[in-house]
């Protein structure tokens, strides 16, 4: 007998709060019966995912655990209990390099997480290292005072300042009950008042962003520009370690660096980073543009290089290849490993490279444009006085073809609700404004580029579906033009 929508929407109700109780009952096989049944109907309900996360991690299946985090990694990146859920599960597994990176970036995303936190001391706890263990468990304790789990890491601890103790290094599935699953409940905080809005700054949800922007004083919004907002005063970094070498013989990047591509899968990142270079290489033959050697590429927004590191042919002929990003961990992470062959620098969120003139014969910029709200203009004339003028600027977009396949193939998490159902897009740009670079979505008609970007450059191509389900906009100096008219302003 066929069924109604409603009818689907009732079933699939009854078998989510089905999974819940079996997992409150400690029923956990069923718990992962009925979930992955709810799962096959809505394959991204970060809840369902999480709910699945924590049945496996009960039942000591770590890597299941690691797998669903991970997949919920690659669907909302900027959740804490993603990351701490994942610190936790590869820290059981014996991965504690993996496992500390992931905790640092849960922190990264909120200083208060005590999954990240406890982590972070059971692994100073493990290494010898009483001090910065007593620190972590100081926090959890003002986090909740009558926290029993951080009394008893407090204590070994302590025991490790006074004894200079060295415990055994594992953490095994035995003494997995020191350490909480994440919380069941991800929903993103949200601010009611301004004292709440003050805690969560300039990196808390938006509400929590333009509460703190009308409340701090140009002086501190400066400091947050230029300065940083950082937990701790103190940064130390060790000479980088040996990573994983990948297929095409270059270390690989830790799973929280690779920005979601792959999905915490190394193989697949490489993958990914394959398909993307020989569709953009196919779009510069197109464009007849070469690269010789003594000539100069970007890779503006390059993360830890995923793209750039398949150039490795025309840095082998001499070709200069840079990239630039805002995230600092990944330029880092590249500077220390893949460079030679490409140069990295630590790029500002403000519209300035540190380059002279005509420097580039090539830039482009993948899932750049697609997160900016602000200063696209003033970014557009940085690019463009860096630009040769026989050079080409390629920019990945969603457009209407974006639109066209989140419409067929179902629309990401990321999309908010009052656009999902919109046949179309609703104007020629749509912004979906976050808290920070990767909670903002940008969407630009054709039209717009042509009419808006047209001032700028000469829009020789907007290519559809260039980059996954991203489109491609190549442009160029206006012919008999160094700049584009406007750069004389």
């Amino acid at each position: 007998m066929n069924t109604t929508p409603t009818e689907e929407k009732v079933q699939l109700d009854q078998t989510v709060r089905a999974a819940e109780i079996a997992f409150q009952a400690g029923d956990f096989r069923q718990a992962e019966r009925l979930l992955i049944n709810a799962l096959d109907h809505c394959p991204q309900r970060v809840d369902l995912m999480f709910l699945l996360g924590h049945t496996y991690m009960e039942r000591h299946d770590f890597e299941g655990g690691l797998a669903c985090y991970t997949d919920i990694a690659a669907l909302a990146p900027n959740l804490s209990p993603v990351h701490s859920g994942r610190a936790l599960a590869l820290q059981l597994l014996g991965r504690t390099a993996d496992a500390k990176a992931a905790a640092e970036r849960a922190l990264q995303l909120a200083s208060d997480d005590p999954v990240a936190l406890k982590v972070l001391a059971r692994i100073s706890i493990n290494a010898g290292e009483g001090v910065p263990a007593r620190q972590y468990c100081a926090r959890l304790l003002a986090l909740d005072a009558n926290d029993g789990q951080a009394r008893g890491l407090l204590t070994e601890a302590e025991a490790l300042c006074r004894q200079g103790l060295v415990p055994n290094a594992a953490l095994s599935a035995a003494n997995m009950k020191s350490l909480e699953v994440p919380p069941l409940n991800v929903a993103l905080p949200q601010v009611d008042s301004p004292k709440t809005a003050e805690k969560a700054g300039l990196t808390g949800d938006y509400s929590a962003r333009v509460a703190a922007w009308r409340q701090l004083g140009t002086e501190h919004l400066l400091q947050q520009f230029f300065v940083g907002d950082f937990d701790s005063p103190v940064a130390i970094y060790p000479k980088p370690c040996a990573g994983p070498i990948g297929s095409d013989g270059l270390p690989l990047p830790p799973a929280e660096l690779t920005m979601g591509y792959g999905a915490g899968n190394l193989d697949q990142y490489l993958a990914c980073a394959r398909r993307t270079y020989t569709a953009f290489t196919g779009l510069l033959r197109d464009h007849h543009l070469t690269l010789e050697a003594g000539d100069h590429a970007l890779d503006w927004g390059c993360a830890s290089g995923r793209a750039l590191r398949m150039f490795q042919a025309e840095a082998a002929r001499g070709v200069n290849l840079w990239g630039g990003d805002v995230h600092s961990p990944s330029i880092r992470w590249a500077t220390d490993h893949l460079s030679p062959p490409f140069r990295f620098f630590n790029c500002s969120s403000l519209p300035h490279l540190p380059f002279p003139d005509h420097t580039f014969k090539l830039i482009y910029a993948f899932s750049v444009m697609t997160h900016l709200v602000a200063a696209r203009d003033l970014w557009l004339l940085e690019l463009g006085r860096v630009l040769r003028p026989d050079g080409l600027l390629v920019l990945t977009i969603h457009d209407e073809n974006t639109w066209a396949y989140f419409r067929q193939h179902g629309p990401p998490g990321w999309m908010p609700a009052a656009l999902r159902g919109l046949p179309e897009m609703p104007g020629e740009c749509v912004e979906i404004r976050g808290s920070q670079w990767d909670h903002t979505y940008t969407f630009f008609h054709s039209d717009y580029i042509r009419r808006v970007w047209g001032r700028f450059f000469e829009v020789a191509e907007i290519r559809p579906l260039a980059e996954g389900y991203q489109s491609a906009a190549v442009l160029r100096h206006r012919s008999g033009s160094n700049h584009p008219s406007l750069f004389a302003l």
